[in-house]
């Protein structure tokens, strides 16, 4: 980033000199050094106090010796083969169906009335969080579950539910299932911001005077210029779906498990021993992510020369068009699940007697949700904390690194956005398995382990990204002859920023906020760890209840979990039509 922002000079230039010397002078050049700091330092310890006790360096247990014992430990344990094999057949597999299902859609469905309708959905379904969702999904397809009862006895015969493991299958197929559903919405998301900034309908008219039909004009012209925007997100995805602990422990297989359930449960053990072993583990983990992003780049270069041809053979129909009638269809049954998701999520939650194959309840109760008030006290307040103060910090520095740019673009210096892109999208191209344990390590040494701080911290290196990927956009496209002319009614920058530039920015930041709050919410492993199991939050509490305890009570969490961050959308909704009705 701080390469992206400092790339602007020419060396030898007397003017470049003297720009140089202007913008060296101004405070907000310390922001992008901030904000890199904020999530790149934690992020480089933690991984260098991994790497450590990986060769077998951990003084705090009495391991002093550099050696290799701990990676023969991995490859010689029982479930390690197993449970990497099924970590790159469930996180490959998922992350290649919800790339392919996004672009299938946005090629089959763009401009068409149900496009629009995914559109207006897209927000409310990315606002349901992982373990929400997860839940949700195994209270619907697992054997005693609503889909089940729909059709029992009546067409299934069943007057108890079957001996199936469709939820937590040895196969994984479940796990592959909410990975694809659930990234599926980020990746249309991201899809959406892409097209936008394309010219779509004058290059398919352009398209069709030539005579190609509309599924060629995407796949020759359109999809090239589309994927150099959409590889991060794609990685992105690619990286969590085999790292993924959270949805591993609610819908994953359990003997074996995944292997970053597999190194959560060595980091874990009492054996202190096994924190060598879960190590060298986690820098395992890492590598294979590693070696996976070097794979798609180097196949996405190997695509790129062995389709010069087809680009430019002249055939202007594509099959694609026999998948047109199945792409409406399609959507609509991922919508639907994800509605039923959460409706039996809610019928749960106020259940107090529910007998298979009944298909609704038949006693109703509310007092899971009385005694979720009292109980979830202080996981709420952890969470709330934890939440607003990474969000604020993070929306100080990003309001602040984005200002910077503006300086720079007022100075006519040199800025190209596209080059931070990768800096922004490290923290989340990097395992989290691969790194909490070392930095977990390195606030024990600080003493500043299970401290709220620490907490903050920890989720601002996660809540750091999305929010400039948020408000970036909004921002950069704001019309700065307002600002100026503020500047020269008042006379001083700062009053013109808060009274005009502020105000007219009140709903993209409100916005921006609220999906770092959810962002923060959402944080699982993280929080673990930096907090030791000590500082419990709405997301630890519900996914040790979504893995395997009452449904009633597991359910009233879940939604506890989902409807904090909804919260913060609904608040950032309504309070700017509020705040301007009132002002």
């Amino acid at each position: 980033m701080s390469a992206g922002w400092n790339h602007w000079s020419r060396p030898g230039s007397n003017a470049t000199h003297i720009k140089a010397q202007v913008l060296n002078n101004s405070h907000l050049r310390w922001f992008p050094r901030l904000t890199l700091a904020a999530f790149l330092l934690p992020l480089g310890f933690g991984l260098f106090a991994t790497w450590l006790p990986a060769v077998g360096y951990l003084p705090a247990i009495g391991a002093h010796q550099l050696s290799l014992n701990p990676w023969q430990q991995v490859f010689n344990h029982p479930s390690a083969a197993s449970a990497l094999w099924l970590t790159l057949k469930t996180g490959l597999l998922s992350a290649i169906l919800a790339t392919l299902l996004s672009l299938l859609l946005l090629m089959l469905l763009y401009d068409t009335r149900f496009w629009r309708i995914i559109q207006w959905l897209l927000a409310p379904v990315l606002a349901f969080p992982h373990v929400a969702f997860a839940a949700g999904l195994a209270l619907l397809i697992a054997p005693s579950g609503w889909l089940m009862r729909w059709i029992s006895p009546g067409l299934s015969g069943f007057e108890t539910p079957p001996d199936w493991l469709l939820v937590k299958d040895p196969a994984g197929f479940s796990l592959i299932l909410t990975l694809t559903l659930k990234e599926l919405p980020f990746l249309l998301l991201m899809s959406l911001s892409a097209v936008h900034q394309l010219a779509i309908r004058q290059s398919l008219t352009v398209a069709r005077s030539l005579g190609y039909d509309q599924y060629q004009s995407w796949l020759k012209i359109l999809l090239p210029q589309l994927w150099p925007q959409l590889r991060l997100p794609a990685l992105a995805v690619l990286v969590y779906s085999l790292s993924t602990v959270e949805l591993a422990l609610v819908t994953g297989p359990t003997t074996p498990p995944t292997f970053a359930v597999l190194i959560h449960r060595w980091f874990n053990d009492p054996d202190l021993q096994q924190r060598l072993t879960a190590s060298a583990a986690a820098t395992l983990l890492l590598l294979i992510c590693a070696l996976a992003v070097i794979v798609v780049l180097v196949m996405e270069k190997l695509m790129q020369r062995c389709c010069r041809g087809w680009l430019i053979n002249g055939r202007r129909s594509s099959y694609l068009k026999i998948l047109r009638p199945l792409a409406a269809p399609v959507a609509a049954g991922l919508l639907i699940i994800t509605g039923l998701n959460l409706l039996v999520t809610i019928l749960w939650s106020v259940t107090r007697r529910w007998r298979f194959p009944d298909a609704l309840p038949s006693q109703w109760s509310g007092r899971y949700w009385l005694a979720s008030l009292e109980q979830l006290q202080q996981p709420f307040w952890n969470t709330l904390l934890a939440g607003m103060g990474s969000v604020l910090i993070a929306i100080v520095l990003v309001v602040g690194c984005l200002e910077y740019e503006q300086v720079l673009k007022r100075r006519n210096a040199r800025f190209d956005p596209s080059r931070t892109l990768w800096l922004l999208y490290l923290p989340l191209l990097i395992p989290q398995i691969a790194f909490v344990f070392g930095l977990q390590t390195l606030l024990l040494t600080l003493h500043l382990e299970a401290s709220r701080i620490s907490l903050i911290g920890a989720h601002l290196i996660f809540v750091l990204p999305y929010t400039f990927l948020t408000l970036a956009g909004p921002y950069r496209a704001f019309d700065e002859r307002y600002q100026t002319l503020a500047i020269a009614l008042c006379r001083s920058r700062w009053r013109a920023f808060w009274q005009v530039k502020r105000a007219l920015l009140t709903r993209p930041l409100l916005l921006t906020m609220s999906v770092g709050f959810a962002v923060s919410v959402a944080q699982y492993l993280v929080t673990v760890y930096v907090g030791a199991g000590r500082i419990p939050t709405i997301t630890t509490e519900a996914v040790s209840l979504a893995s395997g305890s009452d449904r009633r009570v597991a359910s009233v969490y879940v939604l506890w979990q989902l409807l904090i961050p909804l919260a913060g959308y609904t608040l950032a909704l309504c309070w700017p039509a509020y705040g301007n009705r009132h002002s």
